[in-house]
């Protein structure tokens, strides 16, 4: 199923016209979307990055981070952090294409996603120094109406209304509810 599914998602993601978004003084990133079967089912695999960490600590999220030097461009940086991360072998992952371009709001990135098939099952080597846990999520779960909340956060006094998917004991809200959000309705348009 889901390879039926990646052949129908690659060419629509390379014809359709994405965001692209270029905010001077924001830092380029860019995350792998990493999209597998599990029983012929599609899921997403995603991440609970590591307390500690300087940016986003303990938010769910795609493995991915900041375009170093060396990255040749970022679905470079995407691979590369997925491996770093998770330890995904870069050949192992069929690229798909990009998604829109998503902006931080708390922190001063602009990142942009790459949607890949993975193989499943797969030995994930977790850096734990980045990422606490690894999980899956199918497909059909994130997309019903009631897969997704909205609530008035508390950031700092403000009451901010903040978009989220509950699943289990995580919650997936920010850039990553976002980047969902997005490749669900892309997903929606195939016959």
């Amino acid at each position: 199923m889901t390879a039926h599914l990646a052949d129908a998602l690659a060419p629509l993601l390379a014809a359709r016209e994405r965001a692209v978004l270029v905010r001077p003084g924001k830092t380029p990133a860019a995350v792998l979307v990493p999209l597998l079967a599990i029983d012929g089912e599609p899921h997403l695999l995603f991440t609970r990055r590591a307390r500690g960490l300087r940016h986003h600590e303990g938010q769910v999220a795609f493995p991915g981070g900041c375009r170093h030097p060396g990255d040749v461009d970022l679905v470079a940086t995407a691979l590369r952090e997925a491996q770093e991360e998770i330890g995904l072998d870069p050949a192992d992952v069929r690229l798909l294409g990009p998604l829109d371009d998503i902006e931080t709001m708390a922190t001063e990135f602009v990142i942009t996603p790459y949607v890949g098939l993975v193989p499943h099952p797969y030995g994930w080597t977790l850096c734990r120094d980045e990422v606490d846990v690894v999980f899956t999520v199918p497909l059909r779960l994130l997309d019903t109406p009631e897969a997704e909340r909205r609530e008035l956060w508390d950031f700092e006094g403000q009451q901010v209304p903040i978009e989220y998917y509950p699943v289990g004991e995580h919650v997936i809200w920010g850039a990553t509810h976002r980047i969902t959000r997005n490749l669900l309705a892309v997903l929606r348009t195939i016959a």
